[in-house]
């Protein structure tokens, strides 16, 4: 049996039963960040210029937009919902594979299992399985994509999402592996883009083109069957290194989604260890940012390449400038969503504190470590370095801790009780009979309100 095959079966035969208690909460976890993410990210113009194209589009009513409440095709709410998750660049990540995978994983499950009235259990079990394709084939493709500049989470999107929406419709064993075919001939997405609406583009793209897959999959559209096998078209585009073994090494014994890493700041995951160290010094030690003489920043190249924007001209190019990132930090003591604003970045005090941060590529530090060094002008220095910020795997946010990020987020758009109903039935997700009355929660306005 080759590789494709053998991932796919063991996605098949999965069920929630054999799951380790630790991988459900990880999954609870992942939807709650997911529903805040995308209610926060609902009036980003990303969003706004989305959902625009879908109410023209129009769509048989099978499925909702969050935040506004509006009813279209599943195809058209995977692709809006994913944007809005990724507009505030806030939503969580899998450093060891580089993508963003709830994003567009969870933007093609929920439409689905609204559409089709499948319960909390089923939705798990396939995010899970979702999870598991999207970070083994990461794994298998290793690093050279994501560093000649193919988007992770665009690549990886669109096939975790034919799995998982594969899982859900009880695919065949001939449909699953041709759905993966045509969701690998759909991939793309270049990290050009990143700073720009495009990066989010990529998230609900790829949602859609994974329910894209498995629809036609199920219809009998045809594919390579071999799709994430050695030697494939696939894997000779994307990788050099190509490693079919790691799709089928340990299945069942390790997760993926446990790997996850869950964002405290909302800028780019690798400008976390310095977001983190600076405001540890901060906290311990007495001095003011107009103290300041110099910053010194080391970290990992990749670090720097991805998130090394000396002038951003938007707080969405923000996101991704460690010099925007650390001037907040040291000024504010964090990193929340209300910061990265094209305001904040013509602010005159955070300029100048940007202008004393030097950043330097260190080859022996890894994507979530950072060095950091504050020389004050009466000569002290402090140190400090981080080796896993916040929110990562080895130092993880907790459950409370989710659900204030998401509380704070969902307030923009719902009342105080409606939130505690969405904490309280994401908690207990394994019991719910229909997913539908989540999502009904999760509407700023009724249906019968917004589509006029």
């Amino acid at each position: 049996m080759g590789a494709t095959r053998g991932l796919l079966d063991f996605v098949a035969r999965s069920e929630i039963e054999g799951f380790p208690e630790e991988v459900i909460e990880m999954s609870k976890k992942c939807l709650l960040d997911w529903i805040g993410v995308t209610l926060g990210g609902a009036q980003e113009a990303a969003a706004r210029a989305i959902l625009d194209l879908v109410r023209e589009a129009g769509g048989e009513k099978q499925a909702t937009l969050l935040a506004i409440g509006m009813r279209t095709s599943v195809l058209n709410a995977a692709l809006a919902n994913g944007t809005m998750a990724h507009a505030l660049d806030y939503d969580d990540a899998n450093s060891v594979v580089r993508a963003h995978i709830s994003a567009p994983l969870i933007a093609a499950l929920l439409p689905l299992a609204e559409y089709k009235g499948r319960t909390g259990r089923d939705f798990i079990t396939a995010l899970v399985m979702g999870f598991e394709a999207s970070t083994r084939i990461g794994l298998a493709l290793g690093k050279e994509y994501y560093e000649a500049g193919w988007h992770a989470t665009a690549i990886l999107g669109r096939l975790g999402a034919a799995a998982a929406v594969g899982k859900l419709m009880k695919l065949g064993s001939d449909q699953f592996a041709a759905a993966m075919g045509i969701a690998a001939t759909q991939a793309g997405g270049i990290r050009d883009v990143f700073g720009t609406m495009t990066k989010p583009f990529h998230a609900g793209k790829a949602a859609a083109d994974g329910i894209l897959a498995a629809i036609l999959a199920q219809r009998g559209f045809t594919a390579p069957m071999d799709i994430l096998d050695e030697g494939s078209g696939f894997s000779r585009v994307f990788s050099p290194t190509y490693r079919s073994k790691l799709l089928i090494e340990n299945l069942g014994k390790t997760y993926g989604i446990l790997n996850n890493s869950f964002k405290p700041y909302a800028a780019c995951l690798l400008i976390h260890p310095v977001i983190d160290g600076l405001i540890l010094l901060r906290k311990q030690y007495p001095f003011e940012a107009k103290e300041i003489e110099r910053i010194g920043i080391e970290v990992a190249p990749l670090n720097l390449e991805v998130a090394g924007n000396v002038r951003p001209r938007s707080g969405l190019e923000g996101k991704f400038s460690l010099y925007f990132a650390a001037a907040l930090a040291l000024l504010f003591g964090h990193a929340g969503n209300s910061l990265f604003s094209d305001k904040m970045i013509a602010d005159p005090e955070v300029r100048s504190q940007m202008e004393k941060v030097a950043a330097t590529g260190n080859p022996s530090l890894g994507e979530t470590e950072a060095k950091i060094t504050v020389k004050l002008k009466d000569g002290r220095v402090h140190a400090t370095q981080v080796a896993s910020p916040k929110g990562d795997p080895r130092n993880p946010l907790s459950f409370a801790e989710i659900e204030e990020k998401f509380a704070d987020l969902a307030s923009t758009v719902l009342p105080e009780d409606r939130i505690e109903k969405i904490i309280g039935l994401v908690r207990q997700l394994e019991d719910l009979k229909e997913m539908s009355t989540l999502v009904s929660l999760c509407c700023k306005k009724a249906e019968d309100e917004t589509d006029g």
